[in-house]
């Protein structure tokens, strides 16, 4: 740390003794001479100026692209979470819809499903991952409810009766 700082002062004060210089040779007459140690000391600032700015840009290109990354990552991180997030929420289970008190539906008796059972053990066992899963399907299929059309009809319209009763 003290080699920069101590060419940084040695620098300046060549810079200092070129416009000395310059100063003395506009005194004594020669233009010539006094340019070139003037021009020598405005090269010298310049390059000072540059040097010294290297670092900090360099430090700011590092914070951009720093900055840069952290919103990638923060908007990645994100979609990952709200990916996550909605799946879930697709796969939890509908609430049963309540019967409204305007609209009488008529039970209707659903058969329970009767589970098959393997009665061998020869099956493999992709094939009892599949009669499992129609197994499934068909007890999904027999506990849904079927509602006519006249009723879900009369369901709408009293949800519409409701809705403005409550404004």
């Amino acid at each position: 740390m003290a080699q920069p700082s101590n060419s940084l002062f040695r620098r300046i004060r060549s810079v200092k003794s070129s416009l000395d210089n310059a100063e003395q040779s506009f005194l004594d007459n020669k233009d010539i001479r006094g340019e070139l140690d003037l021009m020598l000391a405005e090269a010298e600032l310049k390059n000072l100026r540059q040097k010294k700015d290297v670092p900090w840009s360099w430090n700011r290109q590092v914070l951009a692209a720093s900055a840069a990354m952290l919103l990638v990552l923060a908007g990645v991180g994100g979609w990952y979470f709200a990916r996550d997030h909605y799946k879930q929420r697709a796969k939890a289970p509908v609430p049963p819809v309540a019967k409204s008190t305007a609209v009488q539906a008529e039970p209707q008796v659903v058969a329970p499903a009767i589970k098959q059972q393997p009665t061998t053990n020869t099956r493999t066992s992709s094939e009892a991952v599949l009669s499992q899963a129609k197994d499934k399907e068909k007890e999904k299929q027999q506990s849904q409810l079927s509602i006519s059309k006249a009723d879900l009809h009369k369901l709408v319209q009293s949800a519409r009766v409701e809705l403005s009763n409550s404004k």
